[in-house]
């Protein structure tokens, strides 16, 4: 019965120990991808960072854009504050990590010694009793037939057994140097992001030094700023009567062509208005529509420095920026700017403080890009989703592509159209 026991007891510690080595690992395969994604976060936010520092360069060289370098540093303290929050989650994580596969790996060595203690005892117990005429004896005492059955199994297998279970320990050891060595990459990674985390926050504490003396600098400059916010607002409203006139002239034209055919259709936009289109032109307004949220930035890489609608001066206290229609985005000077959608090109113009700007109709729904330089379009000529329609105009004082969307005469906020960047 001791030696029955001994199995038993064998047994046990051999399936806990297989338990905590195979329900251990998995738990921690949500963590490390938990980890690895909080890593891409970190490194696309790095890259934003050094996109603004490369715009504020930019703007540094043109002795009369400090409010738009305000804008980028306010930008980019934006954008290295979220990349501070996303390292201390990324610590917060390791630290749970550590924490957890250190308790992991204590109760492995438990289990692991406890076992290691157990099989030695049964090969000693094994080699007292070697002689055969011991385990025959074992097999003649047995209670009936049936149990006498158990034992010459138990039996005639043990070596066997007790040289897998050999191989099982040399497994759980080799699995516990792993995890071992897992534990010290994440403390290796964890000092690491500590370290980037304290960096970041010097750097935060440095730009904002740098903003806030841009702001003095422009509080000094309140007569000029006027003024240019003077020019700012003409220029906005001239821009504004041009679009909704491009847009009317547009959605008339298109109403005529409609008659001219027979083939009308109607559809609602979301100023309540209805307006006659042809099919085909419903049918592209519909994957447009359907399209919300999904739509591709006009430029490849580029950040918005002004919102939608009302907008607070940097620095003039209680004063607002002209209503904006659209969203202006920081872009690389002479990118190229695409079109958001299928659409026919409905006018080119030059609008003075935005350069060229082109219209394009997407059915009864309109994209207006401004302050291109070179214009690689027609008027009248068909474009497809991210075709090039010219290059962000280099000349002036900033590098900024102002973008607008309509729903017939309503306007529309692009960020509630356009994909997460």
């Amino acid at each position: 019965m001791e030696k029955r026991s001994y199995i038993f007891k064998f047994l046990f510690f051999s399936l806990s120990l297989a338990a905590v080595l195979c329900l251990g690992i998995p738990s921690f395969a949500q963590t490390n991808k938990n980890i690895e994604n909080k890593k891409a976060e970190i490194e696309k936010l790095n890259k934003d960072i050094e996109f603004l520092d490369r715009q504020i360069e930019q703007t540094k060289r043109k002795r009369r854009n400090t409010l738009t370098e305000l804008s980028l540093y306010q930008k980019k303290a934006q954008t290295r504050k979220k990349l501070i929050d996303r390292l201390d989650a990324e610590i917060k994580e390791q630290d749970n990590e550590i924490t957890n596969r250190t308790e992991l790996l204590r109760k492995m060595r438990r289990q692991l010694d406890t076992l290691k203690s157990d099989y030695s005892r049964m090969i000693k117990k094994a080699y007292v009793n070697r002689d055969n005429r011991t385990w025959f004896m074992y097999i003649l005492a047995s209670d009936n037939i049936e149990q006498g059955y158990r034992r010459y199994s138990y039996l005639k297998n043990y070596s066997k057994a007790l040289n897998g279970e050999g191989v099982k320990i040399k497994e759980a050891q080799a699995k516990i140097e792993k995890e071992m060595a897992a534990i010290s990459d994440l403390k290796d990674s964890n000092i690491k992001s500590q370290k980037a985390h304290t960096e970041e926050y010097n750097k935060l504490q440095k730009e904002g030094r740098k903003s806030k003396e841009l702001a003095n600098r422009l509080d000094r400059q309140q007569k000029q700023l006027n003024t240019q916010l003077k020019e700012k607002r003409k220029q906005s409203a001239r821009l504004n009567q041009e679009v909704e006139r491009l847009i009317a002239a547009a959605i008339a034209a298109e109403k005529k062509k409609a008659e001219k055919q027979g083939n009308t259709g109607k559809t609602t936009a979301s100023d309540g208005k209805s307006y006659v289109a042809t099919p085909q032109s419903l049918k592209l307004s519909s994957a447009f529509e359907g399209n919300k949220g999904r739509l591709p930035w006009p430029v490849k890489r580029g950040f918005i420095t002004e919102k939608f609608g009302v907008n607070k001066h940097p620095t003039l206290k209680n004063v607002n920026m002209p209503f904006n229609n659209g969203i202006n985005i920081s872009a690389p000077r002479g990118c190229q700017v695409f079109s958001v959608f299928d659409g026919v090109v409905k006018q080119i113009l030059f609008i003075p403080g935005y350069h060229n700007c082109v219209l394009v109709s997407h059915g009864t729904y309109f994209t207006f890009y401004c302050r291109l330089g070179k214009v690689s379009v027609k008027t009248g000529q068909k474009v497809s989703t991210g075709q090039v329609l010219g290059t962000l105009d280099s000349s002036d004082e900033s590098s900024e592509l102002h973008f607008e969307l309509w729903n017939g005469m309503q306007k529309q906020n692009p960020e509630s159209w356009l994909k997460s960047n």
